[in-house]
């Protein structure tokens, strides 16, 4: 990599930290803003270069958000997170980007991820090129009733019943407690509402993993990071299970691309559909991957790469 910097940046009063890499510094940037809340993006790295080689087409930014991963250094008690307090996190690393880099930043946003990326754009657009929202968080009823009953009714098809007797004593959304919140997204994706070839226990493997494989995290930092998702979503739950992007953000003065995996249940594609409908932006895209669940830049990289290319491509003609 021509670019590959470790570095601590300072957003919102607060020290968070960032790994940029690329392999031409006049490529254009790229924030990735991980799904969660509270998951880490850094210890990715690796695995995104593998599947998706994205630093051959970006300056690549990894961001291990406030609440979350080696951001948490430093921090001796449980961050106290707000999801204004992330847009105003999101804004202010858009903005020393544009400082360092003279350009605006492409953003991809996953998850919850994708719904901090669509209101920074919406309060700044002069900072953002084109918002990438991939299974963006848009209708946090919707989506809890979606993941609910996606997740009992595949117990009792397949005639789990364990699965089926904690389901029915957590009850239908919402669910503003972490265990209720947890067990209800533990089924769903048990049941490839989330990953169509991963389960709860396989992510949480593969989280741990990379955390402890990777060079920049210490075993404090998997520590840390473990109890931070924990209290970040703790934290967030009662602001991510009243979401409504419809009401609240009718309007994007930034290009979007919505990515939607046809199979996602806990971001429900009739809320994407509705939202891509109504929305109004310079222009608008709902793309839709047929084999993925929650998260299609993971099980479709190929196409995940060649529309980020595509993206890349018409920005840059149009500039």
């Amino acid at each position: 990599m021509t670019i590959d910097m470790l570095e601590a940046v300072q957003l919102g009063g607060t020290t968070q930290w960032i790994r940029v890499r690329g392999e031409d510094p006049g490529n254009p940037v790229l924030l990735l803003i991980q799904q969660g809340p509270g998951l880490p993006m850094i210890n990715e790295a690796r695995r995104f270069e593998q599947l998706l080689g994205l630093e051959e087409l970006f300056t690549v930014v990894y961001w291990d958000q406030r609440g979350c991963g080696r951001s948490l250094r430093g921090q001796k008690d449980s961050p106290v997170v707000r999801l204004e307090q992330m847009v105003d996190d999101t804004v202010a690393l858009l903005e020393m980007l544009r400082d360092r880099f003279g350009v605006k930043s492409f953003v991809a946003g996953f998850s919850f991820g994708a719904t901090l990326g669509a209101y920074a754009a919406a309060r700044r657009p002069d900072l953002v090129a084109t918002l990438v929202a991939v299974g963006m968080d848009v209708d946090g009823v919707a989506a809890g009733h979606s993941a609910f009953d996606f997740a009992l009714a595949s117990a009792r098809q397949c005639g789990n019943r364990r699965a089926t007797r904690q389901l029915e004593t957590v009850g239908p959304p919402p669910h503003l407690m972490l265990k209720k919140f947890t067990t209800r997204v533990r089924w769903a994706t048990n049941f490839g509402g989330v990953a169509t070839n991963e389960t709860y226990n396989s992510l949480v493997r593969e989280l741990l993993v990379s955390l402890l494989r990777s060079p920049d995290y210490s075993l404090g930092d998997l520590l840390r990071t473990v109890r931070g998702i924990s209290a970040t979503q703790s934290a967030l739950l009662p602001e991510i299970a009243t979401l409504d992007l419809v009401r609240t953000l009718p309007r994007i003065d930034v290009p979007i691309v919505m990515a939607q995996g046809r199979l996602d249940q806990v971001a429900p594609g009739e809320a994407a559909e509705r939202y891509a409908g109504v929305l109004q932006a310079p222009s608008k895209e709902l793309v839709w991957f047929d084999s993925s669940a929650h998260t299609p830049h993971l099980e479709e990289p190929d196409k995940f790469r060649d529309l980020l290319t595509r993206v890349r491509t018409d920005q840059l003609a149009n500039t």
